[in-house]
């Protein structure tokens, strides 16, 4: 039981930090840092400090000929983080976080067109109801950013799903907490060669803006990506992936407080069934792949 609280705890305090990443990222576009920059620092700082928690702790590297394909994976984990961060960019955090939040059900549905997965009645029930509410939402909530955005978070997802199933196969056998840290490595190298070729890394030099992305890739990265990869060993993907699903409530809380997003009735429904949806998948979820945020 002790493990058992303590993995909760941990999967909490990840869930929190990935839950904080829209409405830190928000704040400090609103600061003056640009889209490409702000994910090359998050990625080079948290990729940064897991590489620090490996060593400390003595965990043991990914073997050589593995690393090819993991920074493969940071490749196109780059393309989903700079699709959201850009959708983001023009459409309220609430919005954003809900339409990104249907991506476990376009993973199913992802594994059944590339892999040949087998579409259970709970699978379809949680398609129907993620893609009900995701309609709903978005379909109530373009008025408040635009459909440019809300096509770019879509592309965030169809990308994250296309992470997800395929990583299955690349980290299997592989010790977990490195193997992520060389994927947000080649993230972080990819993100910053990125923004060289089209202005730079450069942030305003002002406390707020520094301090945000010091946060950013503190306790919205590097602390989330460890706590959920520590929280799997001690309870399971399975109760992990449950547990996690606190995340959006935590944005949504988050972004009225600090940003006054507000939901309509219509759009509290969509929220609903998404939720609904991924408490309905995650409940059948099996030990796979680990799930990574943008």
């Amino acid at each position: 039981m002790r493990n058992i609280t303590r993995g909760l705890l941990v999967v909490f305090v990840a869930a929190l930090g990935y839950g904080a990443l829209a409405v830190l990222a928000k704040l400090a576009l609103a600061e003056g840092v640009e889209v490409l920059p702000l994910l090359a620092w998050r990625f080079v700082l948290g990729s940064g400090l897991v590489w620090a928690f490996v060593f400390a702790t003595g965990r043991p590297c990914p073997p050589r000929r593995r690393v090819v394909g993991l920074c493969l994976l940071g490749v196109l984990y780059a393309g989903n983080a700079m699709c959201y961060m850009l959708g983001l960019d023009r459409l309220p955090a609430s919005l954003a976080t809900l339409v990104f939040f249907t991506y476990p059900a376009m993973t199913v549905l992802l594994a059944r067109i590339w892999v040949g997965e087998r579409l259970t009645s709970r699978r379809i029930t949680a398609l129907a109801l993620a893609m009900v509410g995701c309609a709903l939402t978005v379909g109530l909530g373009v008025g408040s950013g635009d459909p440019l955005g809300v096509g770019l978070v879509v592309l965030s997802v169809v990308l994250l799903a296309a992470w997800i199933v395929w990583s299955h196969g690349v980290l299997e056998g592989l010790p977990p907490v490195s193997a992520t840290a060389t994927v947000i490595t080649s993230t972080a190298v990819a993100i910053s060669l990125t923004a060289l070729a089209t202005g730079g890394v450069g942030v305003p030099l002002a406390r707020a803006p520094l301090a945000l992305i010091a946060a950013i890739g503190l306790f919205s990265t590097a602390i989330p990506v460890t706590a959920f990869l520590v929280g799997i060993q001690w309870i399971g993907p399975a109760r992990a992936a449950i547990a996690a699903t606190v995340e959006p409530a935590v944005t949504l809380t988050l972004a009225a407080l600090v940003l006054g997003d507000r939901l309509s009735s219509g759009q509290g429904l969509g929220a609903l069934l998404i939720l609904a949806g991924v408490v309905c998948l995650r409940l059948e979820r099996q030990p796979e792949a680990v799930d990574v945020h943008p």
